[in-house]
């Protein structure tokens, strides 16, 4: 025999897995439809029990849902209670900035934009710096000033948007002050 020839043994193998493979296949396939019509079946008759007519009179119904509604009206009635008895909110008016407030706005408005450091503020401003402290935590609490950390020359005070509109209201810029 040839090399390139198939031997006997090979033929008779191939065609024993291919009967077997067939009978599985139309083994399987025959138990495919008894298989789904069971599963058909099933939900059929699950559907079935769980829309089973029955006869509840409107008296039972009412009185099942009867609480609910009752939940259902008083969490509504909170929920409008709520809106109309929010008072009308009124914010406080702000005391007026002190002397120094007011004068370290006119140092930073002179400084043109720029960061001053806390040093050379208290210096100028001759005052300590306890006060000059209250000061800034006063004008940042308002919003008007802005604080910054420089690695060489320490902390650093600067115009925040709502100061330098506040500046430039009051006149500071220009040296006239509209409060005197």
């Amino acid at each position: 025999m040839s090399t390139g020839s198939t031997s006997f043994k090979t033929i008779v193998a191939t065609a024993i897995a291919t009967a077997f493979a067939g009978a599985l296949v139309t083994w399987i396939g025959g138990w495919l439809p008894a298989l789904w019509e069971s599963i058909k079946g099933a939900t059929a008759w699950a559907w079935e029990m769980l829309t089973y007519p029955i006869v509840v009179p409107a008296v039972i119904l009412v009185v099942l849902a009867l609480p609910w509604l009752v939940l259902g009206a008083a969490w509504i009635k909170s929920l409008v209670a709520k809106k109309s008895s929010r008072p009308a909110t009124v914010a406080p008016a702000e005391p007026p900035l002190g002397e120094i407030e007011l004068q370290l706005l006119r140092f930073l408005a002179r400084a043109d934009g720029r960061y001053v450091g806390f040093e050379d503020a208290a210096d100028h401003l001759h005052s300590s710096r306890l006060l000059l402290e209250r000061a800034c935590n006063v004008l940042y609490g308002r919003d008007l000033i802005e604080t910054h950390r420089d690695v060489l020359h320490g902390p650093q005070i600067g115009l925040s948007r709502e100061g330098r509109e506040l500046v430039i209201k009051e006149g500071f810029l220009l040296g006239r002050d509209s409060r005197n």
